[in-house]
């Protein structure tokens, strides 16, 4: 049996139904023994007769079918013939107890029995060899497979650039490095075997065997060299069989470059983090809201108290009356003032992508979603504050879903399943009367009362005429920095004309004016002519015409109306004719006014 049957040890769950040929000459023991003859006589080695429950009672070996060829007129039954019973195999029998069967009875084949002894086949030598040959190669796979792995982990082992020694259960050395030898200054037949603590006697290896608990970055001096080192525990099964001891660096050397770039990675990260939190974090504070008057200072003080509680906000006004900067200011005065401040301009953004904007999407949610899913405005807000601005420009569909999240405090990717809970404050604004949107039956009411719980109502800059100096003189500074001009100021004339226009575009179109002017302007101050036309042609305050300032309104007037000249004739790239008709004049009339303005000939061109 010896070395063959040693190849297929550790084969024994494997039985030999799979191998059993159920084709297999068989006759019953009542019949006629020549008919046997005619049937298989001439051809098989042997007939396996069964008596009628299918029980083997032997077999018809080939002399005793000769000896029934020679007599032809034999008149005896097959079980009257039979040899003795042959050995018989189990079907639920090992491939191992098949082979040492075949062994011991030296034949090619042998009867297989079900489990109540009745035969069901015979097992055959050849297809028991096709089989372990098949078992030989599998295993000459593994080990090929073995050998390579065992070649990587000496390659691990004898890396040059870090020592490495392993114990067992009793802290002795089962493997160790050439580099840990060097270090050492010992043999490895010197150092397999003995007790660790015999090559270090201060090692901690025994104690991690011991408690199963791993060290990390210890210091570890040998001789003059110092080294960086971890141990940690080998388990198997749960239980602590050895302990490992590895160097991190070839030197400490090495370790100090290692710690620089760490060291680097962490201000990159540091630097990339702030970066990322200035991008969803809120700029502008209750100290960048320029204002003095009364609707103002109420305003704002307002705005604290809302910023001090978690209820919704809604922000209305006029557009360009700083909806946006009130946001900004209620965040950083709340107590979520270190947490993601997200802006959202619901206007801005299509009907049809504003879902996935606020509540993102999974992987393969829609045609061209991208592959790893993405976050929406609400997810990226969580424990902050998310700003919709433009609200009443939201869709009724859209309407009903932020209702949800606002209600029930969850949201659900596009095309996901699993709804997640999360903290956010949320600060709405819009220029529209929601009020009157819902009588119209373009904004829900129930969204509505869910918005309608702290309301600012900023007021506009034309109700607050007494801050307009503030206002220019801080714009002034900052767009000074933004545009590098040396504008020193605004004189008395033009900040009068900039309190006694309406603004219709509040703070941010005095800003765009201030701007284009302070582009435009040569003189350190700017004065009246500087300024617009349309701000030059407002109504002057009654107060301005009572104390016969009338000189300095036709002034103005006769600025005005030469620049609307100017700006006609460019229009009409130096057409008289077709600027005379933009201005709705009769062209002798703009001849006059050409010639009373002194826009003729060369002056003009140069206006030009």
């Amino acid at each position: 049996m010896g070395v063959f049957s040693d190849m297929i040890i550790g084969s024994g769950i494997d039985t030999v139904d799979c191998m059993i040929t159920l084709d297999f000459p068989k006759v019953s023991e009542d019949r006629n023994i020549y008919e046997v003859y005619e049937e298989f006589g001439q051809s098989l080695d042997c007939v396996y007769v069964v008596n009628r429950d299918g029980f083997l009672v032997g077999l018809l070996d080939q002399p005793t079918m000769l000896k029934v060829g020679a007599r032809r007129n034999m008149q005896k039954l097959a079980g009257e013939l039979v040899c003795k019973v042959p050995m018989c195999l189990p079907s639920s029998s090992s491939v191992q107890e098949a082979i040492t069967l075949f062994l011991k009875l030296k034949v090619n084949e042998v009867p297989v029995t079900d489990e109540t002894g009745r035969m069901i086949g015979v097992l055959k030598l050849w297809p028991l060899f096709d089989y372990q040959a098949s078992k030989l190669e599998s295993l000459e796979q593994e080990l090929n497979k073995s050998k390579k792995l065992t070649a990587t982990l000496e390659a691990v082992i004898e890396n040059p650039y870090e020592g490495m020694v392993v114990v067992d259960e009793n802290s002795h050395v089962t493997m160790i490095n050439n580099f840990y030898l060097e270090v050492l200054g010992v043999t490895r037949e010197e150092a397999l075997g003995r007790h660790i603590c015999e090559l270090t006697p201060h090692s901690e290896l025994p104690n991690i065997v011991r408690t199963g608990k791993a060290q990390f970055v210890d210091y570890w001096k040998v001789g003059d060299r110092d080294f960086m080192i971890i141990r940690a525990p080998i388990k198997k099964d749960g239980k602590t069989i050895g302990a490992l001891g590895k160097t991190l660096f070839k030197d400490m050397g090495l370790a100090h470059v290692f710690a620089r770039k760490l060291a680097q990675l962490e201000d990159d990260l540091k630097f990339y983090k702030e970066e990322l939190r200035k991008i969803h974090s809120a700029t502008y504070t209750f100290d960048d809201i320029i204002g003095e008057g009364f609707k103002i200072t109420a305003t704002i003080r307002l705005a604290q108290r809302a910023a001090r509680t978690t209820s919704t906000v809604l922000l209305t006004g006029e557009s360009g009356t700083g909806k946006e900067l009130f946001a900004h200011a209620i965040h950083n005065y709340s107590v979520r003032r270190h947490g993601p401040f997200i802006k959202v301009n619901c206007a801005a953004i299509p009907e049809q992508l504003l879902e996935s904007e606020l509540f993102g999407y999974v992987e393969g949610a829609f045609t061209g979603a991208s592959k790893d899913g993405k976050p929406g405005k609400f997810e990226l807000a969580n424990h902050g504050t998310i700003f919709l601005d433009e609200i009443g420009d939201m869709s009724l569909t859209m309407q009903a879903k932020l209702l949800r999240v606002i209600q029930e405090r969850e949201i659900e990717r596009i095309g996901g399943t699993q709804p997640f809970k999360i903290d956010v404050r949320i600060i709405t604004a819009t220029n529209r009367k929601l009020e009157k949107m819902l009588q119209e039956g373009t904004f829900r009411d129930d969204l509505f009362y869910r918005l309608n719980v702290m309301v600012l109502e900023l007021p506009c800059l034309r109700e607050r005429s007494g801050d307009i100096r503030l206002l220019a003189n801080y714009m002034v500074t900052k767009l000074n920095q933004k545009l590098e001009t040396d504008v020193e100021g605004i004189s008395q004339e033009a900040m009068q004309i900039l309190q006694n226009y309406a603004w219709p575009g509040n703070v941010r179109e005095l800003e765009s004016v201030l701007e284009r002017t302070m582009n435009m302007v040569d003189e350190p101050i700017i004065l009246p002519e500087h300024l617009p036309a349309r701000i030059l042609q407002a109504k002057m305050s009654v107060n301005d015409i009572q104390s016969g300032e009338h000189s300095r309104f036709e002034e103005g007037r006769n600025f005005a109306e030469k620049e609307l000249l100017v700006d006609a004739l460019k229009c009409a790239k130096g057409n008289k004719a077709q600027a005379a008709k933009i201005l709705g004049i009769h062209r002798s009339v703009l001849y006059k006014k050409l010639t009373k303005h002194g826009l003729g000939g060369e002056v003009l061109s140069g206006e030009l």
